[in-house]
């Protein structure tokens, strides 16, 4: 069956049964699957929904950039598209693949605000609209910091904007140059769960359920230093998985048992064996 990510005002799904009710049309079909990110996309408000008597959420190709949302299974879109105004080409669909919260990738079906009614500068919410999308983003355990990031129209920030790394990239070793040279705000020990193989002159990381320890590179902003590591780390994009050595995706990190959300790169080659304790040391 077909996936439906949701980030914003349908995420609180009572509020989109009420409008299914008012505009007499049968419940919604939307099942939970997983919390997601929308990667290299943000949240923009430079809609004004008529509706909601202000700015609406939309979404933008953003490098370095994660949309906090939802993943459903649905039965159809029909009712979808037709409470974000497809057929007055207000939205429109799109297909797009989304990080679940294990670090899998899906394939998925979103919403984005057609080009003709994007405003060239951005648009205010209304109080009651950021209550309601808060509402759903809290039902579903989603981080808000996009969503207060875009309501202030910090548009021009990436988030998530700090990088695990547990190979080359870490300090002491080769390529740590890269990480320096962006200009961190701080680097910190740090943990993830998985494995990590040994592909003899970089490790790589995999899911499983042992814990890898590496570093937690903060940044203002990531999306050119991305740029740079996906060159390194031979990731061609998310359209172009198979020709891709790793991929890029957002992982939990456990910071002296703080949890935040960072970006990493898994290792998608032929199967290795593991580093001992998950700790790389050199090759």
């Amino acid at each position: 069956m077909p996936r439906y990510f949701a980030y914003g005002s349908n995420l609180d799904l009572e509020d989109l049964a009420r409008w299914a009710q008012r505009a007499g049309c049968g419940p919604p079909d939307l099942r939970f699957e997983a919390r997601a990110w929308l990667p290299d996309h943000a949240l923009r408000f430079h809609y004004r929904s008529p509706a909601r008597g202000g700015g609406a959420l939309d979404v933008t190709p953003r490098l370095g950039a994660a949309v906090s949302g939802a993943l459903f299974v649905t039965g159809g879109f029909e009712l979808l598209d037709r409470k974000e105004g497809v057929a007055e080409g207000r939205y429109e669909r799109f297909r797009c693949r989304v990080i679940r919260e294990d670090g899998a990738l899906a394939q998925a079906v979103s919403y984005r605000v057609r080009a003709a009614h994007r405003r060239p500068h951005h648009v205010p919410p209304t109080e009651a609209y950021l209550a309601t999308v808060r509402r759903g983003m809290r039902r579903w355990g989603l981080s808000e910091e996009g969503l207060e990031r875009a309501a202030r129209d910090s548009s021009a920030v990436s988030w998530p904007s700090q990088i695990f790394v547990y190979g080359t990239l870490m300090r002491g070793h080769c390529r740590a140059a890269v990480m320096e040279q962006a200009g961190p705000r701080g680097v910190l020990p740090a943990t993830v769960r998985g494995r990590l193989v040994d592909l003899g002159a970089y490790p790589g990381l995999v899911p499983g359920e042992g814990l890898v320890h590496g570093e937690l590179w903060r940044y203002d902003d990531v999306a050119s230093l991305l740029a740079e590591l996906d060159a390194i780390e031979d990731f061609e994009g998310y359209q172009r998985l198979p020709e891709s050595l790793y991929v890029r995706t957002i992982v939990a990190v456990d910071v002296d048992g703080v949890p935040a959300a960072a970006w990493t790169y898994l290792w998608q080659g032929p199967a290795a064996p593991s580093v001992p304790a998950g700790r790389w040391t050199g090759a």
